[in-house]
């Protein structure tokens, strides 16, 4: 028995040994990564400040070397912009102000989390004394973990703390004075009809309202069987809506509701869209509205170009269904990897409004304007690159090196057409079954279209069945008329009336 247990060991230890050396290969090719992007970044600096570009820019025209250093990593990494972003500007911290950290994590004593944590710890210190502080610091560090201790960060930032004390005492006032400019709130779309709340507080406010959405929790009796944390999130909108004991509030909820669905009739349920929070059943809308004392409904029609205004084509300022019918359809700053809300970005043509005569080129229709935030907005406009967006809202971007990057619309509008889409080609797939049997999908008897009508979207396959029915019919042999009661139920009937009838009620 001692045997294998020895063998068994030996084997352990072994692999506990190859383990450590992959960690200390990955914190090697991290650092080498930084060093690389530190590079780039300088190489977009010296473009910028050379005067490299053909064409001489007015001030307001040059583009951040920052941000072009950020978006050629999208390019070639699967980055987000956030991410592209911490990656710059670590590289340049290490780099130019934190060498000994840098040279650490080169030798693979450190990885690169920690490096970030010692970085930031530092962020403030006078750089007279900048070097030694970091130097001790990491020595510390490093002493720490090879001596067998594995500190958190608490613990970490602790440590570095009492090193800053000793030679920059003002450097830690700084740093929490910096620290209050991060108080704030953000709310984020999740998945499966969840979202996000995230609050930065001063410690004494987080205390205060950790306390009360305790108290309140306390007061859920009924709901004892959850978590505490299901509780907690009770309590809170408990306090935003200031119900009392006996279920009302100081504040009714009115929600502002979006249902996208087709004219007349939908083919399935439609769906319903809470802005900035995302997609929810209509099941749990009308439990929502019961308990509410109203709602603004908000009702968007998902066809191609249907907000589209023939008297706002030749005007550089689209209305405001327009406007909000390409905010729903890409959902976010449509540039690669950046996920800032649409509802927060700028409407940007495409192809550039031509101020002088609006006939010749750049309309204000959906086809022709998308969805940037401000910083990639200006950086579409003056970087050069080439950008070419499909019918269905695909963005193809081609940078000057020949790099293809394509982002795809995330909104409501734009996932409800590829739902539509997707059930059109089962009903296409289906319908040729029947028509032509024993012929494989795609075969030229049964593919009808033309080059100027080839976009694979629902409406172009709706219309392709709807020629096809009209050929059957012909030959007589016209689908049997579908029976009453297995027709699809009119939108109004299916949201409107009901919640008709619930509005009422306030």
């Amino acid at each position: 028995m001692q045997g294998s247990s020895g063998i068994g060991g030996s084997v352990i230890a072994d692999l506990s040994a190859a383990s450590r050396a992959a960690w200390e290969a990955d914190n090697r090719a991290d650092a080498a990564r930084l060093k690389a992007c530190y590079a780039l970044y300088r190489e977009c600096v010296h473009e910028e400040a050379s005067g490299a570009r053909d064409d001489v820019r007015p001030g307001y025209a040059v583009v951040d070397p920052f941000e072009v250093c950020c978006t050629h990593l999208i390019a070639v990494f699967p980055l987000s912009s956030g991410r592209a972003a911490t990656m710059v500007s670590l590289s340049v911290d290490l780099t130019e102000r934190y060498p000994a950290v840098l040279a650490a994590l080169a030798a693979g004593r450190l990885d690169q989390r920690a490096a970030e944590l010692l970085a930031r710890q530092m962020r403030t210190v006078d750089p007279a004394v900048l070097s030694r502080v970091q130097q001790e610091a990491v020595d510390a560090y490093l002493a720490a973990i090879e001596a067998g201790e594995r500190p958190g960060e608490g613990a970490v930032r602790g440590m570095v703390d009492e090193i800053i004390a000793r030679h920059d005492a003002d450097g830690i006032r700084q740093r929490r004075e910096d620290a209050s400019r991060d108080r704030g709130v953000t709310v984020s779309r999740g998945a499966d009809g969840m979202s996000t709340v995230w609050a930065t507080l001063a410690s004494d406010e987080a205390a205060v309202l950790a306390e009360k959405l305790d108290q309140r929790a306390e007061e859920f009796a009924d709901l004892a069987h959850y978590s505490l944390a299901e509780r907690r999130a009770d309590a809170l909108m408990s306090l935003v809506l200031g119900q009392r004991g006996d279920g009302s509030s100081d504040s009714p909820l009115r929600p502002r509701v979006t249902v996208i669905a087709g004219p007349g009739t939908a083919d399935g349920e439609p769906v319903v869209q809470f802005p900035r929070t995302g997609d929810s059943s209509i099941r749990a809308l009308l439990a929502l509205l019961g308990s509410s004392a109203g709602a603004t409904l908000e009702r968007v029609d998902p066809t191609m170009g249907a907000a589209d205004d023939p008297e706002h084509a030749q005007k550089y300022r689209p209305g405001a269904a327009l406007a909000r019918a390409i905010r729903l359809r890409d959902g976010t700053c449509r540039h690669p990897g950046c996920t800032r809300d649409a509802e927060y970005g700028d409407l940007d043509h495409l192809v550039p409004f031509n101020h002088d005569d609006p006939a010749r080129g750049g309309p204000t229709l959906e086809r022709n304007n998308l969805i940037f935030c401000r910083r990639h907005h200006r950086f579409k406009t003056f970087s050069g690159w080439d950008y070419r967006m499909a019918p269905d809202g695909t963005l193809t971007i081609t940078t000057p090196d020949g790099k293809t990057v394509v982002t795809r619309p995330s909104g409501p509008v734009a996932a409800y057409r590829r739902e539509q889409a997707r059930a059109e080609q089962a009903k296409w797939d289906a319908q040729q079954k029947r028509t032509h049997p024993g012929v494989p999908a795609g075969h030229p008897t049964t593919d009808h279209r033309t080059d100027d009508a080839a976009t694979p979207t629902y409406w172009h396959r709706r219309a392709q069945r709807v020629r096809a029915e009209r050929r059957a019919a012909k030959r007589g042999r016209a689908r049997p008329a579908t029976p009453p009661d297995s027709r699809k139920v009119p939108l109004e009937s299916q949201v409107e009336k009901r919640l008709a009838a619930l509005l009422q009620k306030s």
